[in-house]
């Protein structure tokens, strides 16, 4: 059930017609306005539109008729005294199935008489418009509307006491158990009625024996399960305290106790580095590396040479050219004199340009000392200090091993704890093929039980044949009889196995909005009586007394909220005065954990000193609709207005 639409005319504070409307994309829907503003005729109005006469607010009301508090919801500013209430709501949230339930009454009249009808999808429906009692009750019983539809004030005092009379039995009615109990006492009713004494005869015997094997192998079947839970627990409780031993032995310097070998071998490949570098180093400094410190020098000296080198060639050519002449002059007498101008011009140029030999190198020589020039001191240079980065380098490896083998160990602690770490290691192992035995145990003891359940259910069957010759009375009588001892036996595993989630999900519920998340470990509901228990991490019970008022109320809040869970309906939550009592730190754990998560539609009801501007801005990423209850202090009237109460202002 999802509200849509809340229109009321002339009811309450609220003149005229006013009229919610919602429409969803985010579960949060506030409704802001101070006290005596509306925020609860709100909700009465929504209890009043579903369950007329069989709402909580009516019968927990001073008013002795119903008439009487219709009346006391007239509103006379208008003079019509014409009153109604209408509430459009769909099942599932779509459009596919969509209700409007309308209810009106004459405040004129001397004797109030309600009006009713009902529409579907836009048309009206007289089937159910005659039978709305049954059909909301289907959706939503009225007993258990207090789970969705509460005042904080009135849960603030319901947790200063312990789980009541009526709370219980309207757990057992979410639940589903009541329906066993009420089917149990109509059964009783019915032999009572036809008051016949039948005894049991073989039939019934024999179906008892079937009842007791099937019990026997459920039982069975639940003590492993029990046996079970309590290895796996076990086993979880051995792994936390094995992880604890390893981080304590690597702490403590037992992964450089299990490395040392790895470590000194890896210092020794880089001690054999750094020698071979250092061996590298003195080769290039006996080599080529001191021309370094007179690479001017050789520069110079390449230059020199080269001048030389240049003169040589130069007289070497001029003598050529002047004994080709001397040749050639012999041989032609006639030749002209140009050509010993021309020789002699070169022998003054040669002259001119003459070097001293100073160094005299040879060719070879000269070459030599222009390859050292060019590049290869340079490589020589790159080499050596390419080779010194990787000697620092090993060096620096050699010194983080040096300093991780110097960690202080305390090998006696060690060998404790690592004793310690196997025997963990091998009591898990040794429990582990325990839980696979059991798990075995249990696939064959859940065929038994199967077998148990079917052979029951035969004989069940037979004996019920059995009886249809018999007188109708007897016949009824035995079924009753029967009846009431299966729904018993029934009863009492349902109960256990509600009671047990409704706890796992109270727990869940109240460790999300706790402030100390270690306080209270487990909660635990009595399978019988349904009291709760508070358990801490060491298995011991909290006395409720010792918990603080708020902490009370959250108890109720888990409660409440687990049962909206478990009782597995599409329901709306709507909250009057949400955080009463509440201190700052669990007030902000309802507004950032429960009212996102209570329902797919919560609608709060709250002044500006619950929802405040810093726990609206937690709030404001999950609110889909937002209203500010405005009064009018001279026409006494309540209007609507879009935003909260912040925004209005």
């Amino acid at each position: 059930m999802i509200l849509k639409k809340l229109t009321m005319h002339n009811f309450g504070v609220y003149a005229s017609t006013n009229q919610f409307e919602f429409h969803g994309g985010k579960p949060v829907v506030l409704i802001g306005g101070m006290n005596g503003r509306g925020k609860t005729t709100f909700l009465e109005a929504v209890l009043l539109g579903l369950y007329g006469a069989n709402s909580f607010a009516y019968t927990e009301s001073k008013f002795k008729t119903y008439g009487q508090y219709l009346k006391s919801y007239v509103n006379k500013s208008d003079g019509t005294k014409q009153t109604y209430i209408e509430l459009e709501f769909s099942l599932d949230g779509s459009n596919e199935e969509v209700y409007l339930i309308h209810r009106e009454w004459d405040g004129n009249a001397q004797r109030i008489r309600e009006k009713i009808w009902v529409k579907k999808n836009g048309i009206d429906n007289s089937f159910l418009t005659e039978n709305w009692p049954m059909f909301v009750e289907n959706i939503l019983p009225s007993a258990l509307s207090s789970f969705f539809f509460f005042d904080g004030e009135k849960i603030a005092e319901l947790a200063v006491e312990n789980t009541n009379t009526q709370m219980k039995e309207s757990i057992k009615a979410l639940l589903g158990i009541s329906v066993l109990d009420l089917l149990n006492n109509d059964l009783g009713r019915i032999i009572s009625r036809l008051s016949v004494t039948v005894t049991e005869d073989q039939d019934l015997v024999y179906l008892e024996q079937l009842r007791q094997k099937r019990d026997s192998a459920i039982e069975d079947l639940n003590n492993v399960d029990d046996e079970i839970r309590q290895l796996v627990k076990k086993i979880e409780g051995l792994n936390i305290e094995l992880e604890k031993k390893n981080s304590e032995y690597a702490v403590k310097g037992g992964d450089i106790v299990e490395q040392r070998h790895d470590l000194m071998r890896q210092r020794a490949q880089q001690q054999a580095l750094l020698e071979r570098y250092d061996d590298d180093f003195l080769e290039q400094v006996a080599g080529e590396m001191p021309l370094k410190l007179v690479k001017e020098l050789l520069f110079d000296i390449e230059i020199q040479g080269t001048m030389e080198q240049s003169y040589k060639t130069s007289v070497m050519a001029t003598d050529k050219v002047r004994n080709l002449y001397k040749d050639f002059v012999s041989k032609h007498p006639e030749t002209n004199d140009i050509l010993s101008e021309f020789i002699k011009f070169v022998q003054a140029d040669n002259d001119a340009h003459k070097q001293e030999e100073v160094y005299g190198l040879s060719n070879n020589t000269l070459y030599q000392v222009k390859r050292l020039n060019s590049y290869q001191l340079k490589e020589c240079i790159e080499h050596i200090k390419m080779q010194m980065e990787r000697r620092n380098e090993s060096q620096k490896k050699i010194d983080e091993i040096d300093n991780y083998l110097s960690v202080d160990i305390d090998e006696k602690v060690l060998n404790r704890i690592f004793k310690r770490i196997k025997e963990l290691e091998k009591e898990i192992l040794t429990e582990e093929v325990n839980l696979t035995a059991l798990q075995q145990k249990r696939t064959t003891l859940h065929g038994a039980a199967m077998i148990a359940e079917n052979e029951f259910n035969k004989g069940a069957e037979q004996v019920l044949s059995s009886f249809e010759a018999e007188d109708d009375d007897k016949r009824i009588v035995k079924y009753a009889h029967m009846a009431i001892k299966i729904i018993k036996n029934y009863r009492i595993r349902l109960q256990e196995n509600k009671a047990d989630v409704l706890a796992r999900t109270m727990t869940d519920c109240y460790r999300k909005l706790a402030y100390k998340k270690h306080l209270i470990k487990e909660i635990q509901m009595d399978p019988v009586t349904l009291d709760l228990h508070y358990l801490n991490g060491k298995g011991e019970e909290i006395e409720k007394k010792k918990l603080s008022a708020g902490e009370k109320q959250l108890m109720v809040i888990s409660l409440l909220w687990a049962l909206a869970i478990c009782s597995k309906k599409k329901l709306p939550v709507i909250i009057d005065t949400p955080l009463s009592r509440l201190d700052s730190i669990h007030r902000e754990a309802l507004i950032t954990t429960y009212f996102p998560n209570a329902s797919d539609q919560t609608i709060i009801l709250s002044t500006d000193s619950e929802i405040d501007r810093k726990y609206y801005e937690l709030l404001k990423p999950h609110i889909g609709d937002e209203f500010t209850l405005v009064y009018d202090d001279d026409l006494m009237k309540t209007s609507i207005k879009k935003g909260y109460l912040f925004e209005e202002n």
